[in-house]
């Protein structure tokens, strides 16, 4: 609707409006796999899901940074229920965002708060193409309307049942794990199984994390996200952890993964290094200037010095399920996580506040002991996020101590 008027192809078939999945037609269980409607179907109990954090073991802050005055205490995590759309004639642009043929578009994320519909909607109309998720919709002079500018993309149509497992953040390898792995678990309860489904899969360990959880290499269909891709039936799962908060199904995968292919916890002590990502030259970010010192120390302290972008899927499930202990900067690599058994002990160095709600609650959902250190951004590092910082290593490795020394290590 546009002021109060339906929007069609007469008018403008150029022009589409924000829906929030919740808010489509209700379908059977039975006709996601099979039928001729639009809509979605709700898992049950199909209501908002709430979960609970509890808070990090302690807040360390040697150098008083301040970047979490309040602490980080218990919180809440609001989910909307968990669904599986489905649309036929859909066509997916940029990272998720499917239009339809009603002239709406939507993504795998729903909303339970008007702030995080207009949150998303303020990110759409960005001319910055990671906030636009580079979908081509570009604001129009009527209030939540957009107007679908394909440009030169190169277009493809996918016939029949086509299961979309694409997400915000398509490049992160932690985004991969807690928003696009998950999907899996949907895919087995409705059936879907062996559906050939779109994925960003050009690193290689994406498209081995979805191998281990039972999809074939050859029902992947590589998602391109500057095409555009035209698909007869779309089936579109929902991101099942908008906040990183893992829901049971989630963990239920994770710890599948973790009796597949890992094995008890060894005592070992793990330090996940950055200092490979730093130096390859793609585009560093988060750089502790003092990490090759740190390195020292803990080396000196029987820790291993891990860079999981250099080792395969499993290695990196075996890993993770045999420490004890997991220390390191935040990133990608620390969502490796995941892998740990329950009761493992982290602590992450954290330099800025704009995510830790999402990786506290990583931590919590999976029932590890979590404690935050607060590294100092340096002042002369003026961009807004992933400034260069440095570590208090002396007030560090003393807390690495007196944390292990409430364990067996």
């Amino acid at each position: 609707m546009v002021n109060g008027q339906n929007v069609s192809s007469e008018t403008d078939p150029a022009i589409y409006e924000p829906v929030n999945p919740t808010d489509l037609p209700r379908i059977e269980a039975a006709e996601v796999l099979s039928g001729n409607r639009d809509g979605i179907h709700v898992e049950p109990p199909g209501t908002d899901r709430k979960f609970n954090r509890y808070g990090a073991s302690f807040v360390d802050d040697p150098d008083e940074v301040g970047l979490f005055p309040g602490g980080l205490g218990p919180a809440p995590y609001v989910y909307p229920p968990n669904y599986a759309a489905v649309i036929h004639e859909a066509t997916l642009v940029g990272y998720r965002t499917i239009l339809t043929g009603g002239h709406q578009f939507f993504t795998d994320q729903a909303y339970v708060l008007p702030e995080e519909i207009q949150h998303q909607l303020d990110r759409i109309s960005s001319s910055d193409s990671f906030s636009n998720e580079e979908t081509g919709l570009r604001p129009t002079n009527r209030e939540r309307c957009f107007r679908f500018d394909p440009g030169g993309r190169t277009s493809r149509y996918l016939e029949g049942n086509v299961v979309v497992l694409c997400s915000d953040e398509p490049f992160s390898y932690g985004s991969f794990l807690f928003r696009v792995l998950p999907k899996v678990m949907e895919m087995r309860r409705s059936g879907l199984s062996g559906t050939p489904c779109i994925a960003f899969v050009q690193p290689k360990p994406f498209k081995d994390l979805l191998n281990l959880c039972g999809v074939s290499s050859e029902s992947i269909l590589p998602h391109d996200v500057r095409a555009v891709t035209r698909i007869e039936r779309a089936i579109v799962p929902s991101m099942r952890n908008p906040h990183a908060y893992l829901d049971p199904a989630s963990l239920e995968l994770f710890a599948e993964l973790r009796t597949l292919y890992g094995t008890q916890p060894k005592r070992r002590r793990i330090y996940v290094s950055r200092v490979g990502l730093n130096n390859s030259g793609r585009g560093a970010s988060r750089i502790m200037t003092n990490e090759t010192d740190l390195i020292a120390r803990l080396r000196v302290m029987h820790f291993e010095i891990v860079e999981p972008e250099t080792l395969s899927v499993r290695d990196q499930i075996m890993t993770f399920s045999a420490a004890s202990i997991v220390v390191g900067p935040s990133g990608s690599g620390l969502f490796n996580t995941m892998f740990c058994h329950p009761g493992t002990k982290v602590i992450d160095i954290q330099s800025e506040p704009q995510w830790i709600y999402s990786y506290t609650g990583m931590y919590s959902s999976l029932s590890l002991d979590y404690g935050i250190f607060i590294g100092k951004p340096d002042p002369a590092d003026t961009k807004p996020v992933h400034r260069e910082f440095a570590v208090n290593i002396e007030a560090l490795t003393n807390r690495i101590r007196s944390f292990m020394a409430e364990g067996i290590f």
